[in-house]
C-alpha cells in the first residue's frame, strides 16, 4: 500500500504548489516532489504534515490516569499557556509515557479545520517536529528553502524559530529559549544545527549562550524513519486513538485440542462473570432507585432527578441551602473545604502555594514547579481524606483542583 505524504502550511490551494512525498508499503520514500494539488500522484493512503511553523509541541508531566482522560487534564494544565480566546486552539495529545509524560501538539484551531475538511480521503494529520527523533541535546531543524525551522527538545517538545540574520545572529525564539533555560539551570548540553546554513558563526553562538553548537545534516522531514511517523501524534480532530494490530495466523489442526480447552474455560469465565455482572446490576439498580425515592421524599423535582447522579447533586445542593439558610456553612464552602484539604496541602514545601481561587464549590491552586512524585503524593493524601483531586503538573509549575459534590 503506497502512502502519499504532503507537508502543508495551509489548507490546500488549487493554484499553490506544495512538497510531497511518496512512500511504498515498506514505508520507504521512492519519489519526492512539488507540486499543486491535481499534480500530486495517486496513493492508497493520504497524509498532510502541517509544517513546523504554524504549531508548537509542548511536554506535561501527569499523574498515572485512564488514556480517556490523557487529553483533557493536559489540556487543562496548558490552560494558562495557550494565547487567544477560548477554542482559538486545537490540542491534541499522545499516549502517556510510563514517567507520565505527555506530548500535546498546540495549532490554531481554523487551520486544522481548514486542511482536515479540504478532502474527504485523509487517514492521518501530523506535525512536521514529530518526525524529528528527540536527541541528548537540542535539535534545531531547517529544511532546503525553508524561510523558517523548528527545534526540538529531548523531552519531545517542540518550537518553531526563524532564520539567522544578515549579520549571524541567532533567531530571537531560540536566543531567548537558551536564555530562559539558563536562568533554570536547565542548559542543553549541544544545539545540533540540521540545516542547510552557509557560514553560520558556530563558535560565536557558543560564546554568546554558553551552549556548544554542532553542525549536523540537512533536515529532510520525508527521510524521517518510518517510526517517526508511526509515532506522530494524530492531529484530527474528534479521532480517537487507535492502535495498530498485526494480523496472525492459528494453525487450528495442530492446536484443536488446546484451543477446545480454552474455549471451555472461556465459557466458563463468561459463565462467572455474567452471573457476577448481574448481581453488581442488581444492587446498582436499588441503589439508584433508593438515591431518586430519597431525592422526591425531599421535596426535589421529579425532572431534577432523571437519574441516581442528579439526584445526588441535588440531594447535596438542597443540604448547602437548608444549612446557609439556618446560618451554617456547608461542607463544599470555601472554609470548610479548605480545612478539610489542610493536613495533605501542609505536606507540601513552604512557599509551594502561589495563588488559590474557590468558585462553584471548587479550590484551584497553583503551585510551583513540582515533579511529578509530588503531585502523585499530594493526590494520595486528598484521596485519603476523601476528597480526589485534578492535578497537572507543566513547565510553569502544578495546577491542583478539588471539591464539589
Amino acid at each position: 500500500m503506497t502512502t502519499l505524504r504532503v507537508l502543508l502550511a495551509a489548507p490546500p490551494s488549487a493554484s499553490r504548489a506544495d512538497a510531497w512525498a511518496l512512500f511504498d508499503a515498506a514505508g520507504v520514500c521512492v519519489r519526492t516532489g512539488d507540486d499543486r494539488p491535481d499534480k500530486w500522484p495517486v496513493a492508497d493512503r493520504m497524509e498532510f504534515v502541517v509544517a513546523a511553523a504554524q504549531l508548537r509541541i509542548a511536554c506535561v508531566a501527569l499523574p498515572p490516569m485512564p488514556a480517556s482522560r490523557v487529553p483533557a487534564a493536559a489540556s487543562f494544565a496548558l490552560d494558562d499557556q495557550l494565547a487567544g480566546p477560548p477554542g482559538a486552539h486545537h490540542l491534541a495529545a499522545s499516549r502517556q509515557a510510563p514517567d507520565g509524560q505527555v506530548r500535546v501538539v498546540v495549532i490554531a484551531r481554523p487551520l486544522l479545520e481548514g486542511i482536515a475538511g479540504s478532502r474527504g480521503d485523509i487517514a492521518r494529520i501530523i506535525a512536521e517536529p514529530d518526525l524529528a527523533l528527540p536527541l541528548v541535546g537540542w535539535r534545531w531543524c531547517t529544511g532546503a528553502g525553508a524561510e523558517s525551522g523548528f527545534v526540538r527538545r529531548p523531552d519531545g517538545s517542540a518550537f518553531p524559530v526563524g532564520m539567522p540574520s544578515g549579520d549571524g545572529a541567532l533567531p530571537p525564539e531560540l536566543a531567548l529559549a537558551l536564555a530562559q533555560a539558563g536562568r533554570s539551570g536547565k542548559l542543553p548540553a549541544d544545539v545540533r544545527v540540521d540545516a542547510t546554513f552557509a557560514d553560520v558563526p558556530l563558535t560565536a553562538w557558543q560564546r554568546e549562550t554558553g551552549v556548544a553548537f554542532a553542525r549536523g545534516t540537512p533536515w529532510r522531514w520525508h527521510a524521517a524513519p518510518a517510526a517517526a511517523f508511526a509515532e506522530a501524534v494524530d492531529l484530527r480532530p474528534n479521532t480517537p486513538s487507535t492502535g495498530s494490530a498485526a494480523s496472525r495466523r492459528y494453525p487450528g489442526r495442530l492446536f484443536a485440542p488446546a484451543l477446545w480447552l480454552a474455549g471451555a474455560a472461556l465459557a466458563l469465565h463468561i459463565a462467572a462473570t455474567v452471573g457476577e455482572w448481574s448481581a453488581l446490576k442488581v444492587d446498582a439498580w436499588r441503589e439508584a432507585r433508593e438515591w431518586t425515592t430519597l431525592a422526591l421524599s425531599a421535596g426535589i423535582a421529579p425532572d431534577v432527578v432523571a437519574n441516581p447522579s442528579s439526584a445526588r447533586v441535588a440531594l447535596a445542593l438542597r443540604y448547602s441551602e437548608l444549612r446557609h439558610a439556618n446560618g451554617l456553612p456547608a461542607p463544599d464552602d470555601a472554609l470548610p473545604l479548605l480545612a478539610r484539604a489542610a493536613p495533605a496541602l501542609a505536606t507540601l514545601p513552604p512557599g509551594s502555594v502561589k495563588s488559590a481561587s474557590y468558585n462553584d464549590g471548587h479550590w484551584t491552586l497553583d503551585l510551583a514547579p513540582a515533579d511529578a512524585t509530588t503531585v502523585r503524593d499530594l493526590d494520595a493524601r486528598m484521596r485519603a481524606a476523601g476528597m480526589p483531586v485534578i492535578a497537572a503538573v507543566s513547565a510553569a509549575g502544578a495546577r491542583v483542583r478539588f471539591g464539589g459534590p
